[in-house]
């Protein structure tokens, strides 16, 4: 278990290089992955799935820039199914999930 992992967020809700609809995002087997998905760059990576993010004590955020408000505000949003589909909705820590947003991100 890990204490604490900081994670950024892409705009299209991305985390760890997790991606919207990667198919072993919800396989309870794996603590890593290797993938290439596709149109992104570096094409090759290598990361944790949600079952480690997930199993962490505290999660935390780091997002910058405009180009995130509307996926940070889909996800903070508090509706009960807010963003289930984005991989950065889905991973929270334990204890405790922070998310440090610049003006740009958060918005008005």
């Amino acid at each position: 278990m890990f204490d604490l992992i900081w994670l950024g967020i892409g705009k299209d809700g991305h985390t760890a290089s997790l991606f919207p609809g990667s198919a072993d995002l919800d396989s309870p087997d794996l603590a890593v992955v290797v993938r290439a998905p596709a149109g992104v760059v570096p094409a090759d990576r290598v990361s944790v799935t949600l079952n480690v993010l997930n199993g962490a004590r505290c999660v935390a955020f780091l997002v910058s820039g405009a180009d995130k408000r509307d996926v940070v505000g889909r996800i903070l949003s508090g509706e009960k199914n807010g963003a289930p589909e984005l991989p950065a909705a889905r991973a929270h820590g334990l204890e405790q999930t922070i998310w440090f947003l610049d003006r740009a991100a958060a918005g008005p």
